[in-house]
């Protein structure tokens, strides 16, 4: 007979030999550890001194982008090196709030402030192919625009004479910058700006500008009936589009529509929209940028943004609304919109939108070069905008 136990002791000595050769993973790494803290000021003159993104984070939350010195978190992380906030974690909520908005209230206004967030420190990620396509895009953009002022300044020449090209000094900085991924930030009273194409010196710098400093707001307001007659004889589904900003930016709601009456110079549809084009083509004392039709369907929100250009002012003249329930902020100052009236902004200015009513929101939408730039400068700007357009294809 077989011994069972001799058979029984080889057979698991031989497994042994065949766990020793199996390679056993080691333990993947965990994710990123949710962390609770509460900073605590004695007054709201003291600054949290943390900057976060605008845009939610993939995921939910915000990142952390910015610490700055001298501000509660910056001395919250001295005490507590152990559990220090660090940029690139992700701010889940203060308070219980959850949106950009309402976080931001509750540093504005609170003492204490509940700080939830997902700490990333140590989180591996091989990111090593994504920063290597990012190095590569900033060389491209910075030889483009290393080239492009040159090339202005002789287009610039030819047209409005020798030398013309050498009062494109602010232009040149702006330019410079682009290249060197330098983005404009300010922190003013009134509110945060935000323009990667910043123009210095134009002004006045405010979220609202005052519709009598432009006389031609009020020429246009004596169109708004008509314009509105014409709009909604316009309202098939099939004519409204996703505007540009909607598609690269998360902030739009995905119902937020526009129906485009002057783009890239050229006027979309002279004959369905002669009320409109007639009244925009009237106007005097302004350089026209776009305009469209927006609309914003009932019951929703634009989370803040910015436009990101300080050289193009942003006009609205009200149509069809609700009055009393729908508003836009602008850096730190809210304002309703009031059928056949204007309002003009800087929409560098962190702004939003709402409509709070049960039925949509129609206003129409001007653009406008910001009467602080040159004839040059205005033409430099305009040929570099389908400089870069063609570039950025083959980029």
């Amino acid at each position: 007979m077989r011994d069972l136990k001799g058979d029984g002791h080889e057979g698991y000595s031989n497994d042994n030999e065949k766990f020793d050769k199996v390679e056993v993973p080691s333990p993947l790494p965990q994710g990123p550890q949710e962390v609770e803290i509460c900073i605590s000021r004695p007054d709201i003159s003291q600054k949290f001194g943390m900057m976060i993104d605008i845009e939610p984070n993939f995921g939910g939350g915000h990142r952390i982008s910015e610490i700055r010195e001298g501000g509660l978190v910056e001395a919250w992380n001295r005490e507590h090196p152990d559990n220090a906030i660090q940029v690139n974690d992700i701010l889940i909520s203060v308070n219980g709030k959850i949106t950009f908005d309402e976080m931001m209230e509750q540093f504005k206004s609170e003492l204490s402030c509940q700080l939830r967030r997902k700490a990333m420190e140590g989180l591996k990620v091989d990111d090593s192919e994504a920063k290597k396509e990012a190095s590569e895009w900033e060389r491209r953009r910075a030889r483009v625009t290393a080239a492009l002022v040159p090339g202005l300044k002789k287009i610039i020449d030819s047209e409005f004479g020798a030398g013309a090209g050498d009062r494109l000094g602010r232009i040149e900085k702006m330019y410079h910058r682009v290249g060197s991924n330098d983005i404009f930030k300010e922190e003013l009273p009134s509110g945060s700006r935000l323009a990667p194409g910043y123009v210095e010196n134009l002004t006045p710098v405010a979220p609202f500008h005052d519709v009598k400093d432009h006389p031609w707001c009020a020429e246009l307001q004596k169109h708004w009936k008509g314009i509105r007659q014409e709009l909604k004889r316009n309202l098939d589904e099939s004519l409204w589009t996703a505007g540009a900003y909607q598609k690269s930016n998360e902030a739009y709601g995905k119902d937020w529509k526009i129906m485009g009456v002057l783009t890239e110079d050229s006027w979309q549809d002279e004959k369905r929209f002669k009320v409109t084009t007639g009244a925009l083509k009237e106007l005097k004392g302004i350089k026209p940028f776009e305009a469209f039709f927006a609309k914003m369907p009932p019951r929703t929100k634009i989370a803040p943004h910015s436009d990101n250009l300080n050289y193009v002012l942003t006009s609205h003249l009200a149509l069809e609304l609700e009055e009393g329930k729908c508003s836009i902020t602008v850096g730190n100052e809210e304002k309703y919109w009031k059928e056949g009236e204007m309002l003009i902004l800087d929409t560098t200015f962190i702004h939003s939108t709402k409509n709070e009513s049960n039925r949509p929101r129609y206003i129409l939408v001007l653009r406008f070069w910001h009467p602080g730039l040159t004839e040059e400068e205005r033409r430099a700007i305009h040929v570099s905008h389908a400089i870069l357009a063609r570039a950025a294809k083959g980029m």
